[in-house]
């Protein structure tokens, strides 16, 4: 049977990651503490009216001894929400009290504008952002200090808990039906997780609904005494790229003492539709053109028949190929010219072959050929591809190492060498940290942990332990290295950019019975008061491999 200590673990990472879950989650046990104050926890959205401005925590946090995300891409896993056990009253978060966290009573709206939603709650409950586990992801916690105490703090489910999940699904590219059945599998898949896969939790709604925005309800369970008796209702919307998972768990006594408060903050929810949620751009020089596109695309160039380069989406039920082309050099196809429109100075045309479409985007000499590979027609935002075709201009720059292309975040001032087959994770959803797997997805080696690299932003302004100087940075690691864990403190330079690095290294279990070491190094720049903090770790027995390979990356990097 599982302990409570485990079954809170992972209570609480099912409500991080249902409707918010992100590529593959696997489970894993951390040894020893990781240092967290060596990186930035993930960013914190800013309060009421202020909508660009991005908070970033500095401030230590639990690891989770239960739930991570395959081969790390996302980094910090469910430490960021201190599911390795209860809080015993609210957590700290750095952002502002403006629109993050209020006693008012219901009507004192709480915006969230680069979230796209806001909401209301009654007195004494307060809303707050939470630290997000995941890049593409952000959390609103709502809750009760009150209700919230050491007797409680041991009684899984004996207050009510509420969370309302904002993910970025815009590599899936998935409407609500898509997306909620993906919600009930992993919502089964970890409550049975609870009992060793034992006993599978009850599903007792799963339908249409209309409460507030949200357009779909999903209610299980998974009772386990004397450990837990848990009841968990999702209520679920998909706006354009963004869905929203509305969640509520507890005890049945507590959901049937809260459902119909729960009902009323829900129905309070505004949502707006077709928010901008990509960060960045990736900039392709292929040797005679350059283009910007989308970072969740996987490419290569040149490409066949004649292709300057090709893309393909990442999304596992609607894959689609993204031919970029001279104009008069797009390939024959069977397909008939069914409708023709112009948008933003951009010819569109679309054809079919029996039901199978495609698209073309011509401007300036340039065609983007669009062709479904999974299904019939394409689900690409369109105005997305007229701002691509546009970015299209001749270039006789050399492309860069390894077929790869460069990462420009205007919003954060810099830009940073990528190289091809790899993956990026980077939305405005979550704050906008930003992930990156050299290796792809699948870049693990006989179970090694391969390189994956976590890029923040921040300054004294938006965040209090957030260092002003290279100088102030030195200091405070020094005194975190008296605590263990962190060694090789050393300033330097990159590319004449003052730099503080260090290296911090732990024991994680990957899987039973099986051990690694991972090793990370940390760059740390400072500019004119902002720090940008660059994070690569990796196993130590591929540390040699892959170590002249960072040191191209972190080289590369660029502010602008």
């Amino acid at each position: 049977m599982p302990s409570k200590r485990k079954t809170i673990a992972v209570v609480a990472g099912a409500a991080a990651a249902v409707g918010a879950a992100a590529y593959f989650i696997r489970r894993r046990r951390l040894l020893s503490e990781a240092e967290d104050d060596d990186a930035f926890t993930a960013p914190i959205l800013s309060g009421a009216h202020e909508k660009s401005k991005v908070e970033v925590g500095m401030t230590k946090s639990p690891v989770c001894n239960d739930l991570s995300v395959e081969n790390q891409l996302l980094a910090e896993a469910l430490r960021e929400i201190g599911a390795e056990s209860p809080r015993t009253g609210p957590a700290t978060s750095t952002a502002s009290a403006v629109g993050t966290s209020s006693k008012g009573t219901m009507g004192d709206r709480k915006e969230f504008p680069q979230l796209g939603l806001s909401l209301t709650v009654p007195s004494p409950w307060k809303v707050r952002e939470d630290l997000s586990p995941f890049p593409n992801v952000a959390m609103l916690t709502v809750w009760n200090e009150e209700l919230v105490t050491e007797e409680v703090a041991q009684q899984p489910g004996s207050v009510p808990m509420i969370v309302l999940s904002v993910e970025d699904v815009r590599a899936d590219n998935v409407n609500l039906d898509e997306f909620k059945d993906r919600c009930k599998e992993l919502a089964v898949s970890q409550m049975m997780m609870m009992s060793g896969g034992a006993i599978e939790p009850k599903v007792s709604k799963n339908t249409s609904t209309k409460v507030g925005p949200f357009r779909h309800m999903l209610e299980y369970s998974q009772s386990l005494p004397p450990f837990c008796d848990i009841v968990v209702l999702n209520l679920i919307e998909v706006r354009g790229s963004v869905a929203y998972t509305f969640q509520i768990m507890g005890s049945p006594d507590v959901m049937q003492r809260y459902r119909s408060m729960f009902m009323d903050i829900a129905n309070n929810v505004r949502i707006e539709s077709n928010i901008s949620t990509a960060l960045g751009y990736v900039e392709l020089l292929t040797g005679s053109v350059k283009v910007d596109i989308d970072t969740t695309w996987v490419y290569e160039y040149p490409g066949g028949d004649g292709a300057l380069a090709v893309m393909t989406t990442t999304s596992p039920t609607k894959k689609e190929e993204i031919g970029l082309y001279h104009q008069g050099g797009v390939p024959v196809t069977p397909h008939k010219l069914r409708s023709e429109k112009v948008m933003d100075g951009v010819e569109v045309q679309i054809a079919l072959d029996g039901k199978q479409e495609k698209k073309t985007f011509t401007y300036n000499g340039y065609s983007l050929v669009v062709k479904p590979l999974q299904k019939s027609n394409s689900y690409l935002d369109e105005q997305m591809l007229v701002s691509i075709v546009k970015s299209v201009s001749p270039s006789t720059a050399e492309p860069k190492p390894k077929k790869g292309g460069t990462f420009v975040n205007k919003e954060h001032g810099y830009r940073v060498n990528v190289v091809g087959g790899s993956r990026l994770v980077a939305s405005r959803i979550g704050g906008g940290s930003v992930a990156y797997a050299p290796q792809g997805l699948d870049g693990a080696e006989g179970g090694d942990h391969p390189p994956t690299v976590t890029m923040r932003v921040g300054t004294p302004e938006n965040d209090p332990e957030c260092m002003g100087s290279v100088e102030e940075w030195e200091a405070r690691m020094r005194q975190e290295a008296e605590e263990g864990g962190i060694r090789d403190i050393a300033r330097t330079t990159v590319n004449g950019e003052p730099c503080l690095t260090f290296i911090s290294q732990s024991m994680e279990e990957i899987m039973p019975g099986q051990r690694m070491e991972i090793r990370g190094k940390v760059f740390i720049f400072v500019r004119e008061g902002r720090t940008t903090l660059i994070r690569w770790e990796m196993a130590v027995g591929l540390w040699k491999k892959f170590e002249r390979d960072m040191n191209a990356f972190v080289e590369s990097l660029e502010f602008i």
